[in-house]
């Protein structure tokens, strides 16, 4: 229902709050939903309620099989409510048994949707709920009012060691201090003409249970938007590394994909080890190796390395702090009265609006300049190729110019064979 002061408090979509998974799964990897126990003196089927009054939006039926690209979900329900301060707000409600409504109908806020289930990508019987604002999913338990348990100590209803965000909202720079955003395809199309601030572009992240190096989906446009607009800060790459030669692995491929002399971090949050098939289980030695290798690699090949991640990983999973003794860091925490002893150059305070972005998108402070980009030594280094068609000797030319080699003494050939 809208309060008074235009506030949204969405009415709980099962009878029992019993929170078994929160934001974050209980291993601290991101979640971005809760789940609620159905299964209650051994019955797991439970009536499903409208969060609010909407229309729904979208209905899935799961054969158990066929790979829709929402599999996950099994049967599955969004509804559209109204616009929560000119954005639009969504909750999805999924692994149901069966589902009583269809798509298009407009339904009241407490009516049964649908009734709970195991369909799906689930290991037992539960109700997997999300709050979706302007395509981005936010915490739901800022939608929801406090009356509800947890199934045990080891669910995180926010970020470990970490208290609740707000509801998103606009974006407003701090004085003194620089803001900057970090994107990714979760953003999708940007209008960088638009876009106030500098940004942190995602490069790409290792493919989840395959290991494969993946592009992100937007990095070119957002590299070319962020360029021509004058607003790319840097760049960063989702690590799943679960050894050193890995961690170098994914330096060497953002290399190949991005210009250096940028800022390029080493994002270090994942440790699931169950849920994508990959298993993790590095110690925090390991882990904090992974880290080294990939920055010592990414100094290298001309970036500015430094690492990411928040709060809680940076104190139990990884080294970050004798990592910053080397690079810089980039830290995650959105508390109001969060550990300033822990060293940063970008803190990351939350989330919000921002012009030329649909939805919300992480913001960050500069809170101290960064480093510049190690220079390679100062020596010739001659590289001859060839024979080769001028075709080929053109697209040398242009890559290396592209990199910025043109200066070290490249020349393009002028006797390449036709």
């Amino acid at each position: 229902m809208r309060l008074s002061n235009g506030e949204v408090l969405l009415h709980w979509p099962l009878d029992i709050h019993v929170l078994t998974q929160g934001w974050y799964y209980n291993d601290g990897s991101l979640h971005q939903a809760v789940d609620l126990r159905t299964q209650i003196d051994n019955m797991y089927i439970r009536p499903v309620y409208a969060a609010e009054d909407g229309t729904v939006d979208q209905v899935q039926d799961w054969d158990g099989h066929t790979r829709t690209g929402m599999q996950s979900y099994g049967n599955m329900v969004r509804i559209r409510h109204a616009d929560y301060k000119s954005k639009t707000l969504q909750t999805r409600y999924a692994h149901l048994s069966s589902y009583c409504v269809k798509y298009g109908q407009r339904v009241k806020e407490g009516e049964i949707i649908g009734y709970s289930g195991v369909t799906g990508n689930v290991f037992g019987a539960h109700l997997h709920f999300e709050v979706i604002l302007n395509g981005k999913r936010t915490n739901p338990l800022v939608w929801l009012d406090n009356d509800f348990t947890t199934a045990s100590g080891q669910v995180f209803t926010y970020r470990p060691g970490e208290h609740a965000v707000e509801k998103p909202a606009d974006a407003a720079p701090p004085s003194g201090e620089e803001v900057l955003i970090d994107v990714s395809h979760h953003q999708g199309a940007i209008d960088w003409a638009k876009v106030p601030y500098h940004a942190i572009v995602r490069i790409g992240y290792r493919g989840y249970g395959t290991g494969k190096l993946m592009k992100d989906e937007q990095y070119d446009a957002n590299l070319a938007g962020a360029k021509a607009n004058g607003k790319l800060f840097g760049f960063y790459f989702f690590s799943q590394a679960i050894t050193v030669e890995e961690a170098r692995e994914e330096a060497d491929f953002c290399v190949s994909l991005a210009p250096t002399n940028y800022p390029l971090f080493f994002d270090a949050e994942w440790s699931h080890a169950t849920h994508d098939g990959r298993a993790d289980g590095l110690s925090k030695t390991q882990r904090t190796a992974c880290a080294k290798a990939f920055c010592e690699r990414a100094a290298e090949l001309g970036f500015t390395p430094g690492v990411y991640t928040f709060t809680s990983f940076a104190t139990t999973n990884i080294d970050y702090t004798g990592l910053c003794a080397t690079w810089p860091g980039w830290l995650a925490d959105t508390r109001t009265n969060y550990d300033k002893t822990l060293p940063r150059h970008i803190h990351q305070y939350g989330q919000g609006g921002v012009p030329g972005i649909t939805g919300v998108v992480d913001l960050n402070h500069l809170v101290k300049a960064m480093p510049a980009a190690d220079k390679p030594a100062n020596k010739l280094q001659v590289i001859t190729v060839g024979p080769v068609s001028q075709g080929d000797a053109d697209a040398i030319y242009l890559l290396c110019k592209g990199r910025g080699l043109t200066d070290a003494g490249l020349y393009k050939s002028e006797w390449a064979e036709v």
